[in-house]
């Protein structure tokens, strides 16, 4: 496989040597073990989980290209467990599991475990992307950084939102957008693109963590994909009127400036269902729905898992966003880092 490295580790390298033995010791020598001889051990309770992989099974298969803010669908041996750059990644009783990589990763490290002792390592090496930069010079230093009166404020819903992600559960809707993507939420010009980023008075700001897409105040914004509703705020400081859902698998989407919520926390949606209307509530200059998907969390771009906008952008370009007018230049200059 170009690019990527597969290392096997543990009782898969000595397979080869365990089945010789096998032929000649008793029934009872425990294989996980290279160093057992043909002296007759305990019994070894029998494993449930599957024999180690071999090269007519890879270990730990990817399915897609894995580019900078993607989100992926892996599989692995079922009862194996996977960490993507040391953060559990949920596997499901086939096997399968969905990991997001970052917007500035060069690669990612899979590790998948067994049971019984094996250890296979891969690192993939990530397709870089181009980003939009913008630099904007001359603001009020005010404008650039929050008050520090505010930061108990937005230290607290900061943490709102880390809860939130932190409650996605086993759902499989997260395989579903991993394989066949998402519908759009709302219809309107793209005014925002994942990944950009502003530099303000020479300081580099947080890259933008999702999609917006400018549309008139009250426009119906309608739930992606299924789940449950994990958080909803009426007014938080730099997203306003915010959703949050849960799809599964550490996969959700936040919903972020909304003039109205529809719905409630604990409520089950499902891909087109109304939840929310287009605001400019928080840190906005005008009316538009800011989209954000992370997994676990790491953001990843909403825009290539959305086939409808296939061909309205390319995902591995950079797109500028629209300057806004200079009245409006200083309530946009920072980027919220929950966006």
């Amino acid at each position: 496989m170009p690019l990527n490295t597969l290392f096997l580790r543990g009782t898969v390298c000595t397979l080869p040597v365990l089945l010789m033995l096998a032929a000649a010791a008793p029934a009872q020598t425990r294989a996980s073990d290279p160093g057992q001889t043909n002296a007759a051990q305990p019994p070894a309770t029998p494993s449930p989980i599957q024999d180690p992989p071999t090269a007519e099974a890879p270990a730990i298969r990817i399915e897609g290209s894995a580019s900078q803010g993607s989100l992926n669908l892996g599989r692995v041996p079922k009862g194996w467990q996977v960490t993507v750059d040391g953060v559990p990644a949920r596997v499901d009783d086939a096997g399968r599991f969905v990991f997001g990589i970052g917007r500035d990763a060069a690669t990612a490290d899979l590790v998948a475990r067994a049971p019984h002792g094996a250890t296979l390592e891969r690192r993939v090496t990530v397709a870089a992307r181009d980003w939009a930069i913008e630099r904007i010079d001359g603001l009020p230093p005010p404008k650039v950084t929050p008050d520090p009166e505010l930061q108990d404020r937005l230290r607290h819903e900061r943490e709102l939102i880390l809860n939130a992600r932190a409650a996605s559960d086993d759902g499989i809707i997260g395989f579903e957008i991993a394989t066949k993507g998402f519908r759009l939420p709302v219809e309107g010009r793209i005014s925002g693109v994942f990944g950009s980023q502003r530099v303000l008075n020479g300081t580099p700001r947080s890259p933008h963590r999702g999609l917006d897409l400018a549309a008139p105040e009250g426009t119906p914004v309608l739930a992606p994909a299924g789940g449950r509703v994990v958080l909803v705020m009426p007014d938080l400081w730099y997203t306003g009127g915010t959703i949050m859902i849960d799809h599964g698998q550490g996969v959700t989407s936040i919903f972020a400036h909304l003039s109205e919520t529809l719905i409630a926390p604990g409520q089950l949606v499902k891909a087109g269902d109304a939840i929310g209307r287009v605001g400019m509530t928080g840190r906005a200059t005008g009316p538009h729905l800011h989209w954000g998907v992370f997994w676990k969390e790491v953001a990843v771009d909403p825009a290539p898992l959305v086939p409808a906008l296939q061909g309205r952008i390319d995902p591995m370009k950079p797109r500028p966003e629209p300057r806004p007018e200079p009245e409006a230049q200083p309530s946009a200059a920072a980027r919220p880092q929950t966006d």
